[in-house]
């Protein structure tokens, strides 16, 4: 057995990091940076006898975007997780060494969180499946490992379980960066796109560094008071010709649902903060 040392992956852009832990105060309620995971040493070779290699038609798995997969039923994402884990185990099967990257890749375990209960992953399951997906992390990004990340087996469960494990205010962000960025594309086509796109901050929505660099309070007062702009903006008779787009309605949506998810998160610090106070600095009495 030795030591295999995890950290500093992702699996797409991720400059927000609700999800990771926060700025100020230091709690973190997911996974640390860095996880230590116990496993066996396995052969840098990653010569794997796939479908491709052997002639052998696959199963048809489902490829989705990480959003599609977001949105589909609990029940659904578990099948999806299920049959990509199973297809990657016929994937190993073929394989010279495949029982070591089964293990590497902690398969066994997989199939155990991503079945435990009916509800939704708790926290504690959510950190547990992102230490696992930090493995993934780390072979999709090693070139010596490509012909096991290249497997579709693999890019499916890879994104599965990324999706799986997420937290709700990251999927959140995501999506407003993303919607952020269809009205942004609107905006440009306008002579006086620039002046929206200023006032309607879509830099600021599309994500930037300013935004961990303050603290978490500071940035809900912000999104907050942005919020509070696109609902005057939207009741406001004089603006329909921005209001009309469908992609302005989507960015509304997203920023109110982010808020929301920002809202609950600084509840929880201030809650842990009660719970848990600065303990007083008590100062020795001077030598005599």
């Amino acid at each position: 057995m030795s030591w295999l040392i995890i950290g500093g992956s992702s699996f797409g852009r991720n400059c927000y990091g609700y999800g990771s832990g926060y700025v100020a105060p230091a709690y973190f309620y997911t996974a640390p940076s860095e996880v230590y995971i116990s496993t066996t040493v396995v052969n840098p070779d990653a010569s794997i006898n796939s479908y491709s290699s052997v002639g052998v038609v696959p199963p048809q798995q489902q490829q989705l975007t990480p959003d599609e997969f977001a949105a589909l039923p609990l029940e659904r994402q578990r099948d999806l997780l299920l049959q990509a884990l199973n297809a990657m185990e016929e994937d190993f099967a073929r394989s010279p060494n495949g029982e070591d990257w089964s293990r590497l890749l902690q398969l066994a375990t997989i199939a155990k969180l991503v079945t435990d209960g009916d509800d939704r992953p708790d926290a504690t399951l959510r950190v547990r499946l992102r230490s696992v997906v930090q493995l993934f992390d780390e072979v999709a990004s090693n070139a010596d490992y490509k012909e096991v990340s290249d497997l579709i087996s693999f890019r499916v469960l890879h994104m599965g379980l990324h999706e799986f494990a997420a937290e709700e205010i990251d999927r959140s962000r995501r999506q407003l960066s993303h919607a952020a960025s269809n009205l942004s594309k609107i905006l440009e086509t306008w002579s006086s796109g620039q002046r929206w796109r200023d006032y309607l901050q879509t830099e600021w929505m599309l994500g930037t560094d300013e935004e961990m660099q303050i603290d978490l309070e500071a940035r809900l007062v912000r999104f907050e008071k942005l919020l509070d702009k696109f609902d005057r903006v939207k009741s406001d008779g004089q603006f329909q010709i921005v209001t009309q787009p469908r992609e302005f309605g989507l960015a509304h949506d997203a920023l109110r649902h982010f808020v929301e998810h920002l809202q609950q998160l600084v509840a929880e610090v201030r809650n842990a903060e009660q719970q848990n106070p600065e303990g007083e600095l008590v100062i020795p009495a001077a030598p005599r």
